[in-house]
């Protein structure tokens, strides 16, 4: 019996649909705490142990680290689900998938606040103003790992990211790409198939490859 079998059993009376139902909910939602799983589920709030394994997970899939308010309230499934696969819970296949479909959630998290379509005027006229001296090499940074420009409306925020983290006077970007870019990188190719396609379309995007 896998661990949904033994939920959908003892929590929900066999109703596959309603748990499917919750499920779905409360992954969307990244609370799995609203929702009375069984003990593997419940006990991913008490897995302190595995808060580096899963953000170790979460670094090799998005080759970055999102902000803390951005990854906490995913971490406890992710932990139950490591937990899952090292008792042999579920297989590997499974794990894999659903290991996706969970930082999938993380990724569009962090994506959250960039999903208008178009910005609003007073924030172009902040990129324009804000550490504009740095806008030509973080520019260029961007085309040379991304390997063509990106248009604007698909990286302004992105750039700003990089614009901050330039300007900070005790850090100096190395020739290498680092984490920093790569999360830049995943908002420009986020957004363009957001304005392309829709956030639907989006949502359910591969994760950036890793280089």
């Amino acid at each position: 019996m896998t661990w949904q079998q033994k939920i959908i059993s003892e929590r929900y009376s066999g109703d596959a649909k309603r748990f499917e139902a919750d499920f779905a909910e409360a992954v969307t939602e990244g609370n799995l705490h609203a929702v009375h799983w069984d003990d593997l589920i419940v006990d991913a709030t008490t897995l302190p142990e595995l808060k580096e394994a899963g953000r170790e997970l979460i670094e090799i899939n998005l080759g970055y680290l999102p902000p803390d308010n951005v990854m906490l309230p995913y971490e406890p499934y992710l932990r139950a689900l490591i937990q899952a696969y090292w008792q042999s819970a579920i297989a590997g296949d499974e794990f894999l998938d659903q290991l996706e479909e969970h930082i999938k959630l993380i990724r569009n998290a962090d994506m959250k606040h960039n999903t208008c379509l178009t910005y609003d005027e007073e924030i172009y006229q902040n990129f324009h103003k804000t550490y504009a001296p740095y806008g030509c090499a973080v520019r260029e940074r961007l085309i040379r790992f991304l390997g063509y420009e990106p248009q604007l409306e698909h990286s302004l925020i992105a750039e700003m990211w990089l614009r901050d983290i330039m300007a900070d006077d005790t850090y100096r970007f190395p020739d290498e790409i680092t984490p920093d870019d790569i999360r830049a990188m995943t908002l420009v190719k986020y957004r363009e198939i957001l304005l392309q396609d829709g956030k639907e379309v989006a949502d359910l995007s591969p994760l950036f490859p890793i280089r």
